[in-house]
């Protein structure tokens, strides 16, 4: 028994210091680059300077080397993919790229700015061109042997900062919505509605599209604004994105609702641009609160049903007595006024179906007033 605890708690040990030495190792590797993200307009020929710069979050001295790729979408995620300058062709700028391919020692949260020049060929045509000015820890390593010759690999930790470059010129901006839809036509309450929203860049150009999504309820009254791209995320020319991160969720509502999207893109005009463009797409879908509706309707159904058994035992003992005092014979009387039509109790179901639609009507309508 001795032993065991003692293997036990010699096993526990173990465990938090592999835990705690993993957790070590990958802080001390930690990388931070600014800006993310650079976007510029440029003009054939430009020489453009700007830096980014580069932190040592690790807790020892690191040397970072600086490595050029282009990059390009992929999927429809908006995820860059990197792509070493030279294996093939796109709308890319990486040979464009001035920078120092020195290393950069850093002690532990040091921070050091990277200045760089970008090149604008005069000959280039306008649109949108790409590349990435990339940190790792790891200097570059020549593939002799390697088809993609002469081509710097980078290993080990490392980061990127994107460059988006705008050459000004009469670029083509056009863009369609591809998709704008719900994961589900109905939904029960609570609810919980995904939109999905599917933009092609059909343009030689990258834009930014920026918009919402109004729902409106069957009366016409806007219940929920979505903003879309809150985070401001590109699409590259000739590719499509996809956006699903707007949902809308709920415990009270009813009916017939419609989902109108939205969207604006492009640069205006006095920023050097085409101008202003919009898409717009509808899509409708139901919610039922089942839950209610049905407990609901069985309660209306099951007195309603008492209701009528009560008013058809009243009126055959009234009937049977007020025949009784005139001295009429009861089946005679009965199947004479059958026989002509006018039997009381067809009609009044006929009133008690009507008084159950209006009452459930009553009951939809205050529940959609008060708790939707």
């Amino acid at each position: 028994m001795k032993y065991r605890k003692l293997i036990f708690f010699l096993v526990i040990f173990l465990f938090i210091f592999v835990v705690a030495n993993i957790a070590q190792a990958q802080s001390s590797t930690g990388i931070k680059i600014s800006p993310v993200k650079i976007e510029e307009m440029v003009e054939p020929g430009e020489i453009f300077k700007s830096q980014i710069k580069v932190t040592n979050e690790a807790n020892e001295k690191r040397t970072f080397y600086v490595y050029l790729r282009d990059f390009k979408s992929e999927g429809e995620s908006g995820m860059a993919k990197l792509v070493i300058p030279g294996t093939e062709e796109g709308y890319y700028l990486a040979s464009w790229i001035d920078v120092s391919r020195e290393g950069i020692e850093l002690a532990p949260g040091q921070e050091e700015a990277v200045p760089f020049t970008v090149n604008v060929p005069e000959d280039i045509g306008p649109g949108g061109y790409f590349g990435a000015i990339i940190l790792g820890t790891e200097p570059p390593r020549i593939q002799q042997q390697n088809e993609e010759k002469g081509a710097g690999m980078a290993i080990a930790q490392q980061t990127a900062s994107l460059l988006l470059l705008r050459v000004k010129g009469d670029v083509l901006e056009d863009a369609h919505i591809r998709e704008f839809n719900t994961d589900k036509d109905f939904y029960s309450t609570p609810f919980l509605v995904d939109f999905l929203i599917r933009i092609e860049n059909a343009g030689n150009v990258h834009i930014k599209p920026h918009g919402a999504i109004s729902i409106k309820n069957m009366f016409g009254k806007e219940v929920r604004v979505l903003k879309v791209n809150e985070k401001g995320g590109n699409i590259l020319p000739r590719s499509i994105r996809r956006f699903n991160e707007n949902t809308w969720e709920g415990t009270g509502a009813f009916g017939k609702y419609t989902a109108t999207l939205g969207i604006t893109y492009g640069v205006s005009a006095d920023k050097g641009g085409q101008g202003k463009s919009s898409l717009v797409a509808v899509k409708t879908f139901w919610i039922i609160p089942w839950r209610i509706i049905i407990p609901v309707f069985l309660t209306l159904l099951f007195i309603s049903g008492i209701f009528i058994l009560l008013i058809k035992l009243y009126k055959n003992k009234a009937v049977k007595k007020a025949m009784q005092r005139a001295g009429i014979n009861q089946a005679g009387y009965t199947q004479q006024d059958r026989a002509q039509g006018t039997f009381p109790a067809l009609h009044l179901g006929v009133i008690l179906i009507i008084v159950f639609v209006i009452m459930f009507f009553m009951l939809t309508v205050f529940y959609f007033l008060f708790f939707s």
